[in-house]
């Protein structure tokens, strides 16, 4: 398939037949909800399996069209991509879809969830759409991901510019997050700090010397609700979960949730913690840390 812009698609919109240009009936459908502007779709999951109400990636130029589609959309809200992979034809609609993304102005969350290994490029160039999003109140980025350095790069300038003023990030289950993951937290999040409000942070291999940077990342954090750090292995960090109390105690805010469920953290680490959680927030989530004993409680 040659490769198609944006000039193509707005061309050949008006006359073209989407049962000719789409691989299942769900897509039929959904194109032409967005096409004709229907208020009531306003949450798209982008997968790989033909489930019911998700655009299913098929062969033809469905991405293309999807993108083009999107960025014309007034009401569309959430994008859900639970697959963005390598396959015939992916190269050359990528770009369309990407430009649709970066057109949209109705896009307020973004979640990406990729199993696959060879979609770095893919999760780059999602990165760098955003920077034409400024009305992105949530990217969450979950669950299995293996993006390596470039995407990570690229979620840091996005990160700095301040473009989207963030309200909610989510960094969850990626693998090979380490530390030029951790990394993007090192400009102490001062593109989105003043807005942020949930930063989630689960199971990303943070050890004691990437929590005290999560710290440092906090200092901008003046309006922080919720921080979850769950799942991550603090059975040696109690130097940085002494930063972290350090940190609650010296903010005039208080969190409403602060989560450290199934981190291993020792009686020693719960006591360099306690403090600043005692005082500084709502909720404590310590459930699975089957390391603290009752004096660690007392």
């Amino acid at each position: 398939m040659e490769r198609r812009d944006y000039e193509y698609y707005e061309a050949n919109a008006a006359d073209i037949s989407l049962e000719d240009i789409t691989s299942s009936e769900d897509n039929v459908e959904i194109l032409r909800r967005l096409r004709d502007g229907d208020d009531t779709l306003t949450h798209l999951t982008l997968d790989s399996e033909r489930w019911p109400n998700n655009f299913h990636i098929g062969e033809g130029d469905d991405l293309g069209w999807l993108g083009y589609f999107i960025g014309k959309s007034k009401f569309f809200h959430h994008l859900y991509i639970l697959v963005l992979h390598d396959g015939e034809g992916r190269e050359q609609q990528m770009p369309a879809f990407m430009e649709g993304i970066a057109r949209n102005q109705s896009i307020r969350e973004i979640f990406v969830c990729n199993y696959i290994t060879s979609c770095n490029d893919g999760f780059a160039s999602i990165m760098r759409a955003l920077h034409s999003l400024p009305q992105l109140e949530g990217l969450d980025i979950d669950d299995g991901n293996r993006f390596g350095p470039d995407g990570w790069s690229e979620l840091r300038t996005l990160l700095e510019s301040g473009v989207c003023k963030l309200q909610q990030l989510r960094l969850s289950g990626n693998y090979y997050i380490g530390d030029p993951g951790v990394g993007i937290l090192s400009n102490r999040l001062r593109g989105i700090g003043s807005s942020l409000k949930v930063l989630a942070l689960r199971s990303n291999f943070i050890g004691n010397s990437r929590l005290l940077a999560v710290v440092e990342a906090l200092q901008n954090c003046t309006g922080l609700e919720i921080l979850d750090l769950s799942s991550n292995d603090f059975s040696s960090a109690a130097a940085g979960l002494g930063s972290l109390s350090d940190w609650l105690q010296n903010s005039p805010m208080i969190l409403k949730y602060l989560g450290f469920e199934c981190c291993s953290i020792t009686d020693e680490g719960l006591h360099a913690l306690a403090e600043g959680a005692a005082n500084h927030c709502e909720e404590l989530g310590l459930d699975g840390n089957e390391s603290i004993t009752a004096t660690g409680l007392s």
